[in-house]
């Protein structure tokens, strides 16, 4: 029997739960039903999410079917989910199998998931790397999931063997990032230009890398700036790097390794363009470096100005014939390869007089601006007292008038005096005008009209050149102890500016100490680099991958060096 205190405690646990039963039903459910229907429809057909802050993290792998470092794999289907959507086509270009098999695999995208199915019969008792490279992006913001790896092995153990190290770049020491590094079985001759790599990775910004799960075995290890992306030194303009000897590793060794990419001398540079830059001005295009070259064209005259740049891969030619419209060109580079062509150029239209040119010759280093009246005027820059003027004429010069002279005046006590100057006579462009200057002084240079006449024929108009002269408590001097414990190693030089443009060479061989010192420099951050001159010509050579030599070493010092005004900067090098 239910006493009536007991009945009256059920009922109130009954109302209570239909409470419950109504609230749930009549306020969650409303609520909550959407939701549920909306996580499904997630789950069917997945979509990349939309605003909100800036995601700067790349994907992260969340699972694999096969899980990654699988043993005993015999699938054909691999499915790897990541933490965000992906972009759904991958660049087949970014993504390699090693060792290589024979068939690409079908690699399909969907929302978060890569989905591979592979084609090609494995080998047995193997290791399998897939290399994803910068394939893995998200779909936002493209961060990408670098050089990503996909492991398995078809036998019942791993390869664990590694390697590692930094890359760097002659041609460009900031360029460090996305430069592969291939390595190749022994057996393989020149494989990096005919070739899939065996395994690979891609350097980080800092130029460093990491190689993981390599068979053992001997390896050659080639560093590629690779240009169209197909794994292979096939260009002339790509960057290469190569071990001098093989890299040999055992189970689970673990190899550091440092090696620079450089572009490589070419016995046979390649004619790549002839391009009418201005009336008078061509400019020629080879795909790399030249040693020597022989110019003749149909235009060519006595007065005519032949200028390589410093890389040595193209030609400036200035010619006087500047009303022809076309130039039959023949050269010969390294003295065995030749090459004809027949160039558009550039005119100037003839006049009878060419009044409104003849004195169009100018000057090329004062910069103009405008002041707060909108007028043009010149800017006056502010120049070393201990060095030299140096200006550049916008033409070569074929002749001067003796007859003129530059004046230079002193605004300050408006002296007036006659200067000499010296004309380069490779250019025949620079100009260099030397004299003893006031420190915190204003100067004005004055060159006459028709006190030169360029190649075209034409004079320069009367030009004024001013500028301030610096104040010396703004210089000190630099003095380096140089201590070698290779005398006999020949080395050049180089002090560059916070700019990075050099401002002193010099060439040292021969002690094992040695000071020198270095005047008037301005104050300001400096950094060194020292050449070593294998092959005593005084400038630094690239290296040849046909011969198999390595370019000149280049050692860049890391520290940076603050000279200060009125002082004397000591610094002690050791090589």
């Amino acid at each position: 029997m239910i006493s009536k205190t007991q009945k009256s405690g059920l009922l109130t646990i009954s109302l209570m739960l239909l409470a419950l039963i109504r609230f749930t039903f009549f306020e969650i459910a409303p609520k909550c039903v959407p939701v549920g229907l909306l996580l499904v429809s997630s789950c069917a057909d997945e979509r990349p999410p939309t605003g909100g802050r800036k995601d700067s993290i790349p994907p992260k792998l969340k699972y694999a079917e096969p899980v990654n470092k699988s043993l005993n794999f015999h699938e054909e289907k691999i499915k790897l989910r990541f933490s965000e959507f992906i972009v759904q086509t991958l660049d087949p270009k970014e993504i390699l199998i090693s060792p290589p098999v024979d068939k690409k695999p079908k690699i399909l995208v969907d929302g978060k998931t890569v989905h591979i199915t592979l084609k090609s019969k494995l080998k047995e008792n193997t290791t399998y790397t897939i290399n994803f490279g910068d394939a893995i992006k998200d779909i936002n913001e493209g961060n990408i999931l670098k050089n990503f790896t996909y492991v398995f092995a078809t036998g019942p153990t791993i390869d664990t063997a590694s390697i590692s190290g930094s890359v760097g770049n002659v041609v460009d020491p900031k360029d460090l990032d996305n430069i592969m590094i291939c390595l190749y079985p022994a057996d393989t001759v020149d494989g990096i230009r005919h070739s899939l790599p065996y395994y690979f990775a891609k350097s980080d910004k800092t130029g460093g890398f990491t190689i993981n799960n390599i068979h053992s075995g001997s390896y050659n290890v080639y560093a590629l700036k690779d240009q169209n992306l197909n794994y292979k030194y096939d260009q002339a303009d790509e960057l290469i790097g190569f071990m001098d000897s093989m890299v040999t590793l055992s189970d689970s060794s673990k190899a550091k390794i440092n090696l620079s990419v450089f572009l490589s001398a070419n016995s046979r540079p390649k004619f790549t363009d002839a391009v009418s830059i201005s009336p008078g001005k061509l400019l020629i295009i080879y795909n790399s470096p030249i040693k020597t070259l022989k110019l003749n064209s149909d235009l060519l005259s006595k007065k005519d100005i032949v200028e390589i740049n410093d890389k040595k891969d193209s030609i400036t030619y200035w010619y006087s014939n500047i009303y022809t419209k076309k130039m039959k060109l023949n050269l010969v580079v390294n003295d065995t390869i030749s090459d004809s062509t027949t160039v558009d150029l550039r005119v100037f239209n003839k006049d009878s007089t060419n009044n409104d040119r003849k004195y169009s010759l100018s000057i090329k280093s004062q910069p103009i601006k405008q002041d707060t009246t909108r007028k043009y005027i010149q800017e006056k820059p502010i120049l070393s007292p201990f060095k030299p003027l140096i200006l550049n004429l916008s033409r070569p010069v074929d002749s001067i008038d003796q007859n003129k002279r530059l004046v230079l005046i002193n605004d300050s006590t408006t002296k007036k005096d006659s200067v000499s100057f010296t004309l380069n006579q490779k250019s025949k462009k620079v100009l260099t005008i030397p004299f003893v200057q006031t420190e915190k002084s204003s100067y004005t240079l004055v060159i006459p009209d028709s006190t030169f006449h360029d190649i075209f024929g034409w004079w320069n108009k009367k030009f004024l050149y001013k500028w301030n002269a610096d104040a010396a408590e703004n210089y000190g001097n630099m003095i380096l102890n140089l201590k070698f414990e290779h005398p006999e190693k020949y080395y050049v030089f180089k002090i560059f500016d916070q700019e990075n443009k050099t401002v002193e060479t010099f060439y040292y061989v021969g002690n094992a100490e040695k000071k020198i010192t270095i005047k008037n420099m301005k104050a300001g951050s400096y950094h060194l680099q020292a050449i070593e001159d294998t092959n005593h010509n005084g400038e630094w050579d690239t290296g040849d991958y046909a011969k198999k030599t390595q370019p000149e070493k280049i050692i860049n010092f890391r520290e940076t060096y603050e000279l200060k005004g009125n002082w004397d900067l000591e610094i002690e090098i050791k090589l």
